[in-house]
């Protein structure tokens, strides 16, 4: 791997020199320059994975600091199509004001501003994230050898409330921005029976499953996980399920497929369901997780607003996928008449399923799973929306910690 760090701050350098070298980072795969004139000349005569930009740099050896003046090297990466533009692109700046008034610049090209502080690590572990996300796309030739993984696990949301209750639980989440890609991206580790484990996690940009398959499929492509995972909020069937249980789903399927036919009395939808169904480790891990009564009752305990009178579990059973939100409870039984045991309706899981066994190799496992918020019915309203993104997210990675596949 190899880094070139521009800056002119001898003290600042030295801590992120340590840094990457405690990432990891071989001594000789770092270069050091102190303006951009130098950096353009190295630009020009070397090749980089990561280029590490103080924002306020001289221009020229001898020069005093020039407030932007790391934008004249990105200016040049631009104008001079004869340099070497590094794989990653990466400001940091000791100074607030310089986010303010840079960071729009930065965020427009997709590159990361690193809000460098001597009594923070936040920027240590941003620098981390990643030097450890090129790590494990160098083992596998930049996730395109059809045979190596590169994360343990990837995470899709649908929801921004979704994605926030993923990444409220102690995983060391770290923000990682990938070039050329407006994703933002977020990557930690989890604890397993069988050592910590990295995870990457993000929200698509709205809800659907043609929203939900881009973004399995982009970060299948990104990560090559060895498990995309779903945590979310459905729909449950009345009288089969509590709010909040979480449903794992095994099959998957797309109610809205099928055939629209003319008859004498009208239209008539004939359903083609392709069911796609659970990997059965996963499978064991949730029927294992569903007998542990005194882990739910804990988690019900921990959650900090209001919950309801019924106790939690998680449930393996069918569920649902369709291109709008329900809340008539005659479509649910409809829905049933078609499969009996379906016990939760939503809109993200088939495409997510879909996605993977689409994939090229490697192909990773699926996991969905999701906590019933409503009924799908018209008392539907958003009132346990947090309550089921909390179990949903406990769950799922209770569920990985549990897994022997990863």
């Amino acid at each position: 791997m190899k880094i070139l760090i521009i800056e002119d701050d001898a003290v600042k350098y030295g801590n992120v020199r340590k840094a990457l070298e405690d990432c990891g980072v071989a001594s000789q795969g770092i270069e050091h320059v102190v303006n951009a004139a130098e950096a353009i000349r190295a630009l020009a005569t070397s090749t980089f994975d990561v280029m590490l930009l103080d924002v306020n740099l001289p221009r020229r050896l001898g020069e005093n600091t020039y407030r932007g003046g790391g934008l004249l090297v990105l200016k040049e990466l631009d104008d001079d199509a004869s340099l070497n533009r590094p794989r990653y692109i990466v400001g940091i700046t000791a100074y607030e004001d310089v986010l303010l008034d840079f960071g729009d610049k930065f965020v427009a090209q997709l590159w990361s501003l690193v809000h460098y502080r001597e009594d923070v690590d936040l920027w240590t572990k941003q620098l981390a994230a990643l030097v450890q996300h090129i790590r494990l796309s160098s083992a596998s030739h930049r996730f395109s050898d059809g045979v190596t993984f590169g994360y343990d696990v990837a995470i899709v949301c649908a929801l921004p409330l979704e994605l926030e209750a993923v990444r409220a639980l102690p995983l060391d989440w770290t923000e990682l921005r990938l070039a050329f890609d407006e994703t933002i991206y977020c990557v930690g580790k989890v604890e397993t029976m069988r050592g910590a484990k990295s995870v990457v996690c993000a929200s698509a940009p709205r809800m659907g499953m043609p929203a939900a398959s881009v973004l399995a499929t982009k970060m299948i492509m990104q990560f090559r996980p060895r498990i995309i995972a779903m945590a979310g909020i459905c729909a449950g069937r009345n009288g089969k399920t509590a709010i909040g249980d979480v449903i794992v789903a095994d099959p998957s399927w797309d109610y809205g497929s099928g055939k629209i036919e003319g008859t004498d009395n009208g239209p008539k939808f004939s359903p083609s369901a392709h069911q796609l169904p659970l990997d059965p480790d996963i499978a064991s891990a949730a029927e294992e997780l569903a007998r542990d009564v005194a882990w739910f009752a804990q988690l019900k305990k921990s959650f900090p607003g209001p919950k309801p009178p019924t106790e939690l579990t998680v449930r393996k059973a069918p569920m649902a996928s369709g291109a709008a939100v329900v809340a008539d409870a005659a479509l649910f039984s409809e829905i049933i008449d078609r499969q009996r045991n379906v016990l939760a309706l939503e809109m993200e899981a088939y495409g997510v399923f879909a996605a993977t066994i689409g994939s090229g190799r490697p192909r990773p496992l699926t996991l969905v799973a999701k906590a019933v918020c409503d009924f799908a019915d018209k008392k539907k309203d958003d009132d346990c929306q947090h309550y089921a993104a909390f179990t949903s997210a406990n769950v799922l990675v209770e569920l990985l910690r549990r897994m022997t596949r990863i």
